[in-house]
C-alpha cells in the first residue's frame, strides 16, 4: 500500500491528522517514508547539504571541535556524536581534520571515536563504506534495533564507530561533541491559526470524499486549545499562523542533559530564525525543486524552518546547561578562517576548478545563500569557558 493510500484510508476511518504526523510518517516509515527508502542528498539528489558541497564545511567544524575540546580542558579521547549524519561526509571530514592536526593540539595523536544515530538503510552503507572502508559483513538497521550495543567498525584515522537507531540506545557516560547539520527541520511540525471565531485552531490534513487527494483543512483540537491558553500567543492578531515542533524540543533536551551529566557540547546547525515565525514554512523538495507536500508522498524532502528561540527555552530548563547563539553560519565560519582556507585552496587548484571554490564559499557564506539563512547554536555547561566564536552570544 502507497503512503497516500495509507494515509486516505486511515483519515477515512479515524479523521483528519496533523502535519506533524503526516510529516513523521512520511519522512520515517520502514517501507515507504523517505529517509529510509528514497533521500537523495547532492547535487544529483534532492537537496545539499554544505558538506555535500566542499569538504571545508567539515575541517571548520573539526578544528572548532578541537579549539573547544581544549578550552573545556577535556582528555585526549576525543568522541562525535552525529545525529542524522546523512552520507557520512561530514563525519569522515571532522574525524579527517582532527586526526591530521590533533596532534599539535594534545602532543600527542588523539583516540578518537563517533557515535551515529541513523536509521536508513541506505545511508547506513554508504557510511559505514566511507568512514571503514569496505567491510564483509555490513551494518543493516534491524542489526541496530535488535543490538543497540554492540555494532561497531574501527575505520579512519583508527577511529572506533559505533551506529545507534535512537539516541536513546547511546551511551552518555563520556564527554561527547554533539553535531547535527540540518537534522532538526526534518523533525515534525504541527500548525496552528488564529481565527476571530474560534480562536486558535490547528491546520490538519483531510482526504476528498470522491478521490484520494489530501487538502488542509482547520479544526479545533486538543492541542490548538492548549495554544489558546499561552498569554503570549494571545496577543498575535487574527490571521496569524505558527508552527511548532515538540520533538526538536525534546531532541535538544536530551542532549542538554547529558552535556550536564557527562560535558562536552553540542553545536546545532541548521536553518531558521531567533524568534517566532508568524508563516508557514512546512515544505517539500524534489530535484531540488519546492514541490506540494501532499503529493508524491516519500519520494519528497519535507522539511521545516528551526525555531531557535524555542530550541533554547528547552535548553533553559536544564540545570547547569547553557546556550550560545544562534550566530549566523557566515559569522561562524568567518571567525573561524573559512576565508583564508578558500584563500589556499584558490591558489593551489587549477584554473578551470576555481570557479568551484568561488561558488562554495558564496554558497556556505553569502546572505543570499546559507550564510544569514543558517544559524549556528552551542549548548554547553554554565561552568564550562564560552566557546569560540560564541563570545557575547550567551543567553
Amino acid at each position: 500500500m502507497s503512503l497516500l493510500s495509507h494515509f486516505c484510508r486511515r483519515i477515512r476511518l479515524t479523521g483528519p491528522i496533523s502535519v506533524g504526523e503526516l510529516m513523521q510518517d512520511v519522512i520515517m516509515d520502514p517501507k515507504h517514508g523517505y529517509y529510509p527508502q528514497a533521500a537523495r542528498i547532492g547535487h544529483k539528489g534532492d537537496f545539499i547539504t554544505a558538506p555535500e558541497l566542499t569538504p571545508v564545511f567539515g575541517e571548520i567544524i573539526g578544528a572548532w571541535s578541537l579549539l573547544y575540546w581544549q578550552q573545556a580542558k577535556l582528555s585526549t579521547n576525543v568522541h562525535f556524536a552525529e545525529l542524522g549524519p546523512g552520507r557520512g561526509t561530514l563525519m569522515r571530514d571532522i574525524i579527517d581534520t582532527v586526526g591530521i592536526i590533533g596532534p599539535a593540539f594534545f602532543g600527542k595523536a588523539p583516540k578518537l571515536s563517533a557515535s551515529l544515530v541513523e536509521i536508513s538503510e541506505q545511508f547506513i552503507a554508504e557510511q559505514e563504506k566511507l568512514l571503514c572502508g569496505n567491510v564483509k559483513n555490513p551494518i543493516t538497521p534491524q542489526q541496530i534495533f535488535d543490538n543497540p550495543n554492540y555494532l561497531s567498525r574501527t575505520g579512519l584515522h583508527k577511529a572506533r564507530f559505533k551506529w545507534y537507531s535512537m539516541l536513546d540506545h547511546m551511551p552518555d557516560d563520556r564527554p561527547t561533541l554533539y553535531v547535527m547539520n540540518e537534522f532538526l527541520d526534518a523533525l515534525p511540525v504541527n500548525q496552528f491559526q488564529k481565527t476571530e471565531e474560534k480562536g486558535w485552531v490547528e491546520i490538519m490534513v483531510d482526504v476528498e470524499k470522491d478521490e484520494n487527494k489530501l487538502f488542509y483543512a482547520t479544526y479545533k483540537t486538543g492541542r490548538s486549545i492548549k495554544v489558546d491558553q499561552d498569554t503570549d500567543l494571545a496577543k498575535l492578531p487574527v490571521g496569524t499562523q505558527i508552527e511548532h515542533s515538540p520533538m526538536s524540543g525534546k531532541v535538544v533536551t536530551a542532549l542538554a542533559e547529558r552535556i550536564a551529566k557527562s560535558g562536552g557540547a553540542a553545536l546545532i546547525i541548521d536553518y531558521g530564525e531567533d524568534q517566532m515565525s508568524t508563516e508557514l514554512t512546512f515544505r517539500a523538495f524534489k530535484d531540488h525543486q519546492q514541490v506540494n507536500p501532499l503529493e508524491d508522498l516519500g519520494l519528497c524532502d519535507l522539511t521545516a524552518d528551526v525555531n531557535f528561540r524555542d530550541l533554547k527555552k528547552s535548553i533553559a530548563d536544564v540545570d547547569g546547561i547553557k546556550a550560545h547563539g544562534p550566530i549566523t553560519q557566515s559569522s561562524f565560519l568567518t571567525l573561524m578562517g573559512i576565508g583564508e582556507r578558500f584563500r589556499q585552496l584558490y591558489s593551489r587548484v587549477p584554473e578551470e576548478k576555481q570557479d568551484s571554490i568561488i561558488h562554495a564559499h558564496n554558497f556556505l557564506c553569502s546572505p543570499e545563500e546559507m550564510g544569514d539563512r543558517f544559524k549556528v547554536l552551542c549548548v554547553t555547561r554554565e561552568s564550562d569557558p564560552v566557546p569560540f566564536c560564541f563570545e557575547g552570544a550567551s543567553t
